[in-house]
């Protein structure tokens, strides 16, 4: 069910038909690169503890872009699930600076586009 919920949001990112802030919201907008958050608040997991399921929710986030250099294109950098346990925005801050650094790693590459000015 998950992976249904994945394909779902980002076949919307894709449309531009994300709602802002409870869907979607920009990171940094201050700081480059521009670094976008897709939220997923209530994916279902299952988690088994001595043999025994455990049912929940669990709060997702992928950190993308939508570089200039290569119109089009949606590049997903990091996703992770966030925890609500402990300082929650440095924790956040560091999948971000993890999101950051996939960023800058591939963007001599054009993140492995073949052709950057060609659109999906």
């Amino acid at each position: 069910m998950a992976k249904v919920e994945f394909e779902r949001r980002i076949e919307k990112a894709k449309r531009g038909q994300l709602r802002p802030v409870a869907e979607v919201k920009a990171v940094d907008v201050e700081n480059p690169p521009p670094l976008y958050e897709i939220r997923w608040q209530t994916i279902n997991v299952t988690s088994v503890v001595d043999g025994v399921s455990i049912f929940g929710k669990a709060l997702v986030r992928l950190y993308h872009s939508e570089p200039d250099t290569v119109p089009g294109h949606f590049i997903g950098h990091h996703i992770h699930e966030k925890d609500l346990v402990g300082d929650v925005n440095d924790a956040q801050d560091q999948e971000i600076n993890i999101a950051k650094k996939f960023y800058d790693s591939g963007q001599p590459a054009f993140w492995g586009i073949a052709d950057p000015a060609a659109a999906i």
